[in-house]
């Protein structure tokens, strides 16, 4: 089965933020073999724009780091899915997506950690004791 991979690249890398990513590698990749490879520009244009721009090439999984949740929504919404919160070579990082052992703790970024899924975290400062200070007054 055909399908096509892109990663945002910069210097040979994951780029870090798939926002401002200048450059995309697609790779065309058939029963786990890379069938082709090429690199393409991507517009520096509004995110409606880019999301266009990406999902004329076809691109079936995009591999990235950071990506803002919108980006991310329109990307999916459009028919690509999205795996964030990679890092890494990208030769490395293709030659895991084929073997099956992408999800290796030396890809995912920094303090993201495997579970890290959006809106599924811990809260900071979210109250749980929202009763005491009622409580208290009526104590008085």
């Amino acid at each position: 089965m055909k399908i096509k991979v892109a990663i945002p690249i910069w210097d040979g890398r994951v780029s870090p933020v798939m926002d401002t990513a200048g450059r995309l590698l697609v790779v065309e990749i058939d029963d786990g073999h890379e069938i082709s490879r090429r690199t393409v520009d991507i517009p520096q244009a509004g995110i409606f724009h880019r999301v266009n721009f990406i999902s004329g090439l076809g691109i079936d999984i995009l591999i990235c780091g950071a990506i803002s949740q919108q980006f991310e929504k329109m990307l999916v919404a459009s028919g690509i899915r999205v795996n964030p919160w990679f890092r890494g070579n990208v030769n490395e990082i293709i030659t895991a997506y084929n073997n099956g052992i992408l999800q290796n703790d030396n890809f995912i970024m920094p303090g993201c950690g495997r579970r890290h899924r959006r809106g599924k975290g811990k809260r900071r400062g979210r109250r749980t004791d929202f009763g005491r200070g009622r409580q208290f007054k009526e104590e008085l």
